[in-house]
């Protein structure tokens, strides 16, 4: 009992590091006001859902240099990580935050 106990903790929180880092934590951002997007959710392994008119894509996505960049069929979005950690795309893409 006390191995099995073990390693649920171990591959818990080997499964919050995989998902989690210092910028940007996984779950769902939404759009206050007038998103391009109704949604993006940040998932574990550099995967992304966004969705977009009530469908769902599966993009993939890195951090750097306080950015998060979304990447699917050849193009990429940029939207910077801001210090209240929501996700701000600017303009015409808006800001979305951890529901």
């Amino acid at each position: 009992m006390k191995t099995f106990k073990r390693l649920f903790i171990l591959g818990s929180a080997l499964l919050l590091w995989q998902c989690c880092n210092t910028e940007v934590k996984c779950g769902t951002y939404t759009s206050s006001g007038r998103g391009h997007f109704q949604s993006i959710t940040i998932k574990s392994g550099g995967k992304a859902e966004l969705v977009f008119m009530g469908s769902p894509s599966e993009v993939d996505y890195t951090v750097e240099d306080g950015k998060l960049k979304l990447m699917a069929a050849g193009q990429t979005q940029l939207l910077t990580i801001t210090e209240d950690g929501c996700l701000d795309g600017g303009g015409f893409m808006g800001k979305y935050c951890l529901e």
